[in-house]
């Protein structure tokens, strides 16, 4: 039960509970959160998602209508086709690369395998507990966006125990440098925005020396206001509210430095021998980093400005004046759908009309087919068909350019996770070489657990290898359905076969069973044979694995190992006297080279050759 009690000084605290914040920081941080949200967006969805005369309301935006019908408000009547063509090449791009665990050494030997697949279900491990899953999609959109994505080399606390993972950093404050031949910078700057408070929060050990700056501040301020006869509110002396941190990454280690301080918060060595704890996805371009949509924005502001003003034509078409010449009957013209007026005889009535509406949309689908072609957005991405007819090959033309725009998304982005794998296991070994870890992960909806130690099980091999696979773009029916094709005609092997599958972990293991399962299969086939052709231990065997299924293999073995021949009595006879360990040459005796000794002199081996079957004899030494 928590001790509610009110402390003088600084408002209510709660008592036994450990915290660390006290009620201004708990206000100041709630705040913070809540102004990072748009209220305005959340009323007017709930209010639309009720319906009603509010939900109109809502749709038109009160706030815009207040101005008059043909104010645009806070939306703009416009197809936003730049957004509409980042999500269709994010959600085909944004998927995980396969990790694949036949980048074996020169020799492909069962124990390299092995070892391979246990550094890969390491890896597997890491990535689920880091939720590398939830990254891809972001990586597509900010690909595609910005032009590169950034991922920070990190150690993160998971049950006590650490484990390395690749944080995803929002691009848009980060800097890299210059590009090398390997398409990776040597040093990178990120910017943050944090409040005073946190600050002192995050780095407590330099409390003092903030404070002795502010006081440093305050007097200069007041010094000046001083001499100059100036008042001042004394906010000067409080320093800033809001701060700028910066982290800048390189082959040393990452320098976390606030700008307004001048003040060096903290410096972390970098553990890594292959390069930065930073890896950078990098989309391809020409000497600058752009996004797929750069050289668009002029064609979509002048499609924009035409949509605008073609459904403003259309709202000023429907309430059309009338020029009337003539004379009419009374002072009012009245106006509406019921209206009715009367005028003078040989009075004229018209409503003026104009085909520049129709030219404007025939200017914005112009305008359309230049940024779908600029974009690389083809119309088969949102389900139309380009032509009048639609065939296979006319879909397989279109959608050719988008495959090649997708392919190479992909090979960046396989290249920079093979990169984080390594320097993950490199950190991992550098950082905790003999302590025993386990690593958690689901596939299929089944659990799965490996226990490593980095120095016996990653032992300086660092590579992985990611894939999106021959059939990447295939869904699972058309891979199974093509790969047995490619099985049958002996095009490729089953275990290269298993590998462009999703979701085969552990392929050795896998095979393992395979053979097991057909092994018994056989073995059972052949004990049929044998209690069809009446014996009686087969029948037995039968019946006891119908007993006990759980025992079938242990039956089998019992049943199907040949015991050992018994010896001939000529082997009988060398085992009792002439084969004991011991004799000449036999081993461990004379004339043994595995035993060391000397060679068999001449009488010991024509002794052997006077033995039964022999016909030699001996006559004298020379």
């Amino acid at each position: 039960m928590l001790d509610m009690k009110p402390m003088a000084g600084s408002g209510l605290h709660l008592m036994g509970t450990g915290t660390t914040m006290d009620v201004d920081e708990v206000i100041d941080r709630a705040a913070t959160l809540k102004n990072m949200v748009n209220m305005h967006d959340r009323t007017r969805l709930r209010d639309v998602m009720n319906g009603g005369a509010e939900g109109v309301k809502a749709v038109l935006d009160s706030a815009a209508l207040s101005t008059g019908p043909s104010s645009l408000g806070v939306d703009l009547p416009t197809a936003n086709i730049m957004h509409s063509g980042m999500e269709r090449i994010s959600q085909k791009i944004g998927r995980a690369p396969t990790l694949k665990t036949d980048m074996l050494p020169l020799k492909d030997t069962n124990k390299a395998r092995k070892g391979a697949e246990k550094r890969a279900r390491i890896v597997t491990g890491w990535d689920e507990m880091a939720t590398m899953e939830l990254q891809y999609p972001q990586m597509g959109r900010w690909l595609t966006g910005y032009g590169f994505t950034v991922h920070i080399i990190k150690e993160r606390d998971f049950g006590g125990v650490t484990y390395p993972v690749a944080e995803l950093r929002d691009p848009y404050d980060a800097y890299p440098g210059q590009w090398g031949p390997t398409q990776q910078p040597s040093e990178l700057a990120i910017y943050r925005k944090v409040s005073k408070r946190a600050l002192m929060r995050s780095y407590p050990q330099h409390r003092a020396e903030i404070n002795a700056i502010d006081e440093i501040n305050a007097q200069a301020a007041a010094r000046a206001a001083a001499t100059f006869g100036q008042n001042t509110s004394g906010w000067e002396g409080k320093g800033p509210e809001t701060l700028t941190v910066i982290e800048y990454m390189c082959l040393e280690g990452t320098y976390v430095v606030c700008l307004e301080y001048n003040l060096l918060l903290s410096f972390i060595p970098n553990p890594l021998s292959s390069g930065p704890a930073f890896v950078v996805t990098k989309r391809f371009s020409f000497d600058k980093l752009q996004g797929q949509f750069h050289h668009i924005f002029g064609l979509m502001a002048m499609m924009a400005k035409l949509n605008i003003l073609g459904l403003i034509g259309v709202e000023d078409s429907t309430f059309k004046e009338t020029n009337v010449i003539g004379e009419m009957v009374g002072d009012v013209y009245k106006r509406g759908r019921f209206a009715f007026n009367q005028f003078e005889r040989g009075t004229t009535i018209e409503k003026p009309t104009s085909d520049q509406l129709q030219q404007t949309w025939q200017a914005i689908n112009i305008l359309e087919r230049q940024m779908r072609v600029v974009s690389g957005y083809p119309v088969a991405d949102d389900g139309q068909s380009p032509n009048s007819f639609a065939t296979g090959q006319g879909i397989r033309e279109l959608g050719a350019s988008a495959n090649e725009n997708v392919r190479e998304y992909q090979t960046s982005i396989k290249h920079s996770i093979e990169l984080i794998d390594r320097k993950r296991l490199e950190w991992e070994e550098v950082m905790h070489p003999n302590e025993e870890k386990r690593v958690f992960w689901y596939e299929g909806g089944e659990p799965y657990e490996e226990t490593y130690i980095p120095t016996e099980d990653i032992n300086k091999d660092y590579r992985t290898k990611r894939i999106y696979g021959a059939m990447a773009t295939f869904d699972e029916n058309s891979k199974i359905v093509a790969g047995l094709q490619l099985v049958q005609a002996r095009i490729m092997d089953r275990r290269t076969m298993q590998e462009n599958l999703d979701g085969f972990d552990n392929v050795s293991l896998i095979n393992e069973r395979i053979d097991q399962d057909q092994a018994k299969e056989m073995l059972l086939q052949s004990l049929g044979q044998r209690a069809a052709q009446g014996d009686a231990t087969a029948d037995m065997a039968l019946v006891a694995i119908l007993d006990k299924p759980s025992t079938a293999v242990e039956t089998l073995k019992k049943l199907f190992t040949p015991e050992k021949p018994e010896p001939t009595p000529e082997e009988m006879a060398m085992m009792a006297g002439q084969g004991q360990p011991g004799m000449p040459g036999m081993p461990g005796g004379e004339g043994d080279p595995l035993a060391g000794g000397p060679p068999p002199g001449v009488q010991t081996i024509l002794s052997q050759m006077e033995a039964p079957g022999g016909g030699a004899q001996m006559v004298g030494q020379m």
